[in-house]
């Protein structure tokens, strides 16, 4: 059920902005069919006014331990798989990057099996038991080929 939200980019984050994401990030989660139990981040001091927020909301705040980058392995792999798909693009401003992480939060959330509980799906598809013959599998692409789902 582990899902990741892109709150937004910035290349200066500052409280003020960080209290506004959280906001948005509040609405969201509260929309949602699955609620929100925990927000797992680092020490940055930047995430205070974050934590005051969302707290309200009933969303425990477990934060990595200190000086420990690497603790964190649900976040570190979605990193991981957005570093290595943004760096085959040549982006130019901060729309395009926006749209490009955009779409690889829903190929995270949507379409790749997650290692997890019966190795579901948090949101989306769903597998079938059984094996297709390859003449039905469908290949959805995104950004040029970098992300592809297949299914029936």
């Amino acid at each position: 059920t582990r899902r990741i939200h892109i709150a937004g980019c910035t290349p200066n984050p500052d409280s003020i902005w960080m209290k506004q994401q959280a906001r948005n990030s509040s609405v969201i989660t509260g929309d949602s069919p699955q609620n929100c139990r925990y927000l797992i981040h680092d020490r940055d001091a930047s995430f205070l006014a974050f934590d005051g927020i969302l707290e309200s909301d009933d969303i425990e705040i477990v934060k990595t331990p200190p000086q420990s980058p690497w603790c964190n392995g649900y976040a570190e792999r979605f990193v991981r798989e957005a570093r290595d798909t943004l760096n085959n693009l040549i982006l130019i401003g901060e729309g395009q990057l926006y749209r490009a992480v955009k779409k690889i939060e829903r190929h995270h959330n949507q379409c790749r099996p997650h290692q997890g509980i019966n190795n579901g799906v948090p949101l989306g598809f769903d597998y079938p038991l059984d094996a297709s013959p390859p003449e039905n599998v469908v290949c959805d692409s995104e950004l040029g080929g970098l992300l592809n789902h297949y299914h029936i």
